[in-house]
């Protein structure tokens, strides 16, 4: 029996196929990063078809691709080898459970951001998770693996912090657990106090197995919440007056962009121009209180910090979200409602990209100050991103790339970014969401040990090499 009719006899002929056009499909995404075409797809319903699969292509060593929606900037899903199965796994897409007590939700890969969004807002109203600066239709457990960043990361860090535990099928085709729920269903409250095998899969790109179901933290929804806009001038002063207000704990997020974005989002059509004398950049804080004394307790501090900053930089201007609200009216709304809805402006052509890096805020300044004259070379526009991230523990920043998809401008987007992570790397500063290339490149300058141990991992659990064969550079 040929490997299409073992997959056609777990799930069904309507979801394999090896026809040109599926292939093709799946063989790219936005960035820069070349396209391959898998040798065929095939799309499971549930844990036990995957795990067929699973056995399936360790026995006769074929190579796998998870593969969910796609939207990861970073050719995370295209295949690195020759005669991979890309298994998608959208059609795993149930909410297992929501704990309303100890705050958490069991979702399967297929659930997306705005599948769970309208699930908490019907039955969990008291209840949020997070959302990342992505399309709505983005998986939940990939970002979440992926160790991303999101609308609370400014107060609470990456993604892969929000995890409790999870469910895995192990290359070798064994189903596991880790965290709290090896105790059983309806105890996915947490990963402590055990060894961490939850790390055996975050941030491993799919390389040690299939995660299944993963149980996220969901928080309060507090009933009062505030915006405003931060504009300033000058990279030290900008990450200096952020520093400071994330540190003081006042904020739940800060997204800090160059004017350029600020402007897209103020729907002016590119290419967009930034003239002397306006802000370089914009930054969007929210904060949120019980009550709403305490919102507006948190901004007449922030407020002082920004008059202080006053001092050394005169222009520097905060503005409440009101305001702005009354200049734009739904569309100021739709940013601060559900911040994915902010991604469309980056989508104009058919390429986006970025390399993105979390960092020492130490080097903030450095960075955005170094980066800008780095994309500048290259003639494209500044597209600067900065997030303080776990009250101030470090910070996320990188510079995004919209682009047309001909040869020549891929090239040349090509060499902006590896310029760019050269002098990231320079800083010490750790890509994330990382491309092959990139993940070669951070091999050269980290502890050779790390590397070593990678490999030793990855080899006990995956012996036959199947799962998503040369990520990372392995």
């Amino acid at each position: 029996m040929s490997l299409k009719q073992k997959l056609i006899s777990i799930v069904g002929e309507q979801y394999v196929s090896d026809g040109l056009a599926e292939k093709y499909v799946y063989s790219f995404d936005m960035t820069e990063n070349p396209p391959k075409r898998p040798a065929m797809v095939v799309m499971p319903e549930s844990v036990q078809q995957l795990q067929q699969i699973v056995r399936i292509a360790n026995k006769d060593r074929v190579p796998l691709v998870p593969f969910v929606t796609g939207q990861n900037i970073g050719g995370l899903t295209i295949p690195q080898v020759d005669d991979a199965v890309t298994v998608d796994l959208k059609r795993m897409n149930k909410i297992v459970e929501v704990d309303d007590e100890a705050m958490y939700a069991v979702v399967e890969p297929g659930v997306t951001f705005g599948h769970l969004r309208k699930y908490l807002d019907e039955h969990n109203p008291s209840l949020t998770y997070t959302y990342p600066l992505a399309p709505p239709y983005t998986s939940v457990l990939a970002n979440a693996l992926l160790q991303g960043l999101c609308d609370l990361s400014t107060m609470r860090g990456a993604m892969g912090d929000f995890i409790n535990g999870l469910e895995a099928i192990l290359p070798t085709g064994e189903i596991v657990r880790a965290g709290s729920a090896i105790m059983g269903d309806g105890n996915w409250f947490g990963r402590y106090p055990l060894p961490d095998l939850v790390g055996l899969f975050s941030g491993w790109q799919g390389m040690s197995g299939f995660v299944t179901k993963i149980a996220v933290q969901l928080w309060p929804k507090k009933q009062f919440t505030r915006h405003a806009a931060l504009f300033t001038f000058g990279e030290v002063p900008t990450t200096e007056l952020l520093k400071r207000i994330a540190r003081a704990q006042l904020i739940d997020d800060a997204d800090c962009m160059s004017l350029s974005i600020v402007k897209m989002l103020l729907g002016v059509s590119p290419p967009v121009q930034v003239y002397g004398g306006e802000p370089d950049y914009g930054t969007l804080l929210t904060l949120s209180g019980n009550i709403e004394k305490e919102a507006d307790a948190k901004y007449e501090l922030i407020e002082t910090f920004v008059e202080d900053a006053r001092k050394n930089e005169s222009r520097q201007l905060l503005v409440d979200w009101d305001a702005i609200s009354r200049m734009l009216g739904d569309q100021a709304k739709s940013w601060v409602d559900f911040p994915s809805d902010a991604f469309k402006v980056l989508t104009e052509y058919d390429g986006l990209t970025w390399v993105g890096t979390y960092i020492h805020p130490k080097h903030w300044g450095e960075a955005l100050s170094g980066g800008r004259k780095i994309v500048e070379k290259y003639g494209f526009e500044l597209m600067a991103y900065l997030k303080p991230m776990n009250s101030m523990h470090f910070g996320e920043f990188k510079f995004i790339i919209r682009f047309p998809k001909d040869d020549a401008t891929v090239e040349k987007v090509r060499h902006c970014n590896e310029e760019l992570l050269d002098f990231a790397l320079s800083l010490k500063a750790l890509p994330y969401k990382t491309p092959v290339w990139a993940a070669k490149k951070l091999q050269q300058n980290a502890d050779p040990g790390f590397v070593e141990l990678l490999k030793r991992i990855r080899k006990t659990l995956d012996p036959n090499g199947i799962m998503n064969p040369g990520r990372w550079g392995l």
